[in-house]
């Protein structure tokens, strides 16, 4: 039985589980289309080349980031 006005604690929970019963449908459906291993991990990372470049830019590593705002902040002398 659905509950009609769940409290925010139980939603967050719901949310959450409905998200990786997705997220666990999308890897079985990818898992039967490929096979191997190293066949989901090129498939992932040429998905992943394909979302930067839409994104039009390459992200920078984290710590060259933070020290480029120390840097600018003139805190590093």
């Amino acid at each position: 039985m659905r509950e009609e006005n769940p409290a925010p604690r139980d939603e967050v929970l719901y949310l959450a589980a409905g998200l990786s019963d997705l997220l666990v449908e999308g890897l079985r459906s990818v898992t039967h289309h490929l096979p191997s291993l190293s066949q989901v991990r090129q498939e992932l990372r040429a998905r992943g080349e394909l979302a930067v470049k839409r994104l039009g830019t390459t992200p920078q590593p984290h710590l060259e980031l933070l020290a480029r705002q120390v840097v600018e902040r003139g805190r590093y002398e």
